[in-house]
């Protein structure tokens, strides 16, 4: 079964996917494939500041990820792909499409689920895509529809799109929902049956748990399960094994010393040039940050958002949570991750 992680802007970085790859090759089931997406990125800032916007494609190479994108402008997302393809193909999987975000930011842009108000317009974009590409495979991620009258044209137009696709990942919800509401699972389980063996489909909403993963892929015949907010606070959701307080600990620690590194490397001269970071070169780099305790840097504070999100559920966090908002080096950070762990192991 594939499992994939949802790509998600600001959480599917660099470190959170090399930690989801390797706790993932630590426990994984054998018949399992974990397959991981880059951040989204606009094409049209991509195009028009690289520098300012390439560290969403940020990977090392373990991970192949597939490198998700975002825009309206057919030409611009033609060109932009092409220049992936051609400049750093060789650090991923595929190129994907998202045509069913309904994030506010990326549908002003004409993004995401904007693309589903025009059918027509959006299958000349994807097929087009597809034909531009010369060996990333190519795939869109979308939603069952704009809301409950149009999941019928949505499903005549994904598998439509199947003839130019190697894989669909479908959110079960409409645009209308957002992240609320039942998902429709039947929706999926006919879409597969009608493309076949055609094009690979991928479900994606409201999958909480490894178990539930493998019960859904396989009922409803499915390539793939893609697991979204549930995997955020933890990474072994796509194995089977359960953790210890320990254990969770020393992913925390992990976690966290792959985001500040990386996010150094990526702010560097050489970062700016190319999104492939050596693991070798993040490994050198946490010795370095251990070694000074001292070390503080803008990643340490935008890593609360795992962090409170790792500890959620567990008793006692909100006192220690207050704590963590006036951690400012590395040092501290790290201590009061450990004196939480220690106190409940």
């Amino acid at each position: 079964m594939q499992l994939c992680f949802a790509p998600m802007d600001g959480i599917t970085n660099c470190a959170t996917r090399q930690l989801t790859a390797e706790v993932f090759a630590k426990y994984k089931s054998t018949e399992d494939k974990l397959i991981l997406r880059t951040e989204f990125m606009n094409v049209d800032g991509f195009l028009r500041n690289p520098d300012g916007v390439i560290h969403h494609l940020y990977t090392t190479a373990s991970q192949k990820p597939i490198a998700q994108i975002y825009g309206w402008n057919e030409k611009t997302l033609i060109e932009a792909a092409v220049k992936i393809e051609r400049e750093y193909g060789e650090s991923f999987s595929g190129i994907e499409l998202n045509t069913g975000c309904p994030s506010v930011t990326v549908m002003k842009c004409w993004g995401g689920s904007e693309l589903m108000k025009n059918k027509m317009r959006t299958m000349n974009i994807i097929q087009n895509l597809s034909q531009n590409l010369t060996f990333l495979p190519f795939s869109i991620k979308a939603r069952i529809g704009l809301n409950e009258e149009d999941k019928a044209d949505q499903f005549d137009f994904l598998v439509q799109a199947s003839q130019y696709c190697c894989k669909i990942s479908v959110h079960g919800r409409t645009l209308k929902q957002g992240y609320s509401g039942d998902v429709d699972w039947e929706f999926i389980g006919n879409l597969k049956c009608v493309v076949s063996d055609r094009c690979e489909v991928i479900w994606n909403g409201w999958i909480l748990a490894y178990d539930q993963a493998i019960d859904y892929g396989e009922r409803y015949k499915l390539d793939g399960i893609m697991i979204w907010q549930a995997a955020i606070w933890n990474p072994r959701i796509f194995t089977p094994h359960q953790p210890t307080n320990a254990e969770k600990m020393d992913v925390i620690l992990r976690h966290l010393e792959l985001y500040v590194s990386s996010d150094l490397l990526s702010c560097s001269e050489r970062g700016k040039l190319y999104p492939y970071i050596l693991l070798d070169e993040i490994e050198e780099q946490i010795k370095i940050i251990r070694k000074n305790p001292d070390f503080s840097s803008h990643a340490l504070v935008e890593f609360r958002k795992f962090l409170f999100a790792y500890v959620k559920g567990i008793s006692d966090s909100r006192e220690w949570k207050t704590r963590m908002l006036t951690a400012s080096t590395y040092g501290e950070v790290r201590d009061e991750i450990v004196r939480f762990f220690e106190r409940i192991v």
